[in-house]
């Protein structure tokens, strides 16, 4: 085989990596999920009495607390998906910089 011919084929190889990186993942059309909290409406006014206001007060950590309860759950979930996603990523980066190198030596061994 010729360098020529061995270089042709690295690049496709490459390029095929490339493109299987870029395919969506199985199941991403999944919906996304929403949550349930329930948000407290407009802050009481001036007028508003003491009830009022500790009420919407009460309301208002039940949101907050809920949100990020939902937040924290849904990174939790996210987690191994992004430290999977992250090793392939390193993975493939050492394996272009191998066989860039490789390439690189056989181009000076041609000369």
């Amino acid at each position: 085989m010729t360098l020529h011919r061995l270089l042709l084929a690295l690049a496709v190889a490459a390029s095929a990596t490339v493109a299987q990186a870029q395919t969506p993942a199985p199941g991403s059309d999944a919906p996304v999920p929403k949550h349930n909290c329930v948000k407290p409406g407009d802050v009481p006014g001036t007028l508003a009495s003491d009830l009022q206001r500790k009420t919407w007060q009460k309301d208002y950590a039940a949101y907050s607390e809920c949100l990020k309860k939902f937040i924290s759950d849904e990174r939790a979930l996210a987690e191994p998906h992004n430290k999977a996603s992250n090793a392939a990523i390193d993975e493939y980066n050492t394996a272009v910089k191998t066989f860039n190198e490789q390439i690189e030596k056989l181009k000076e061994a041609a000369k």
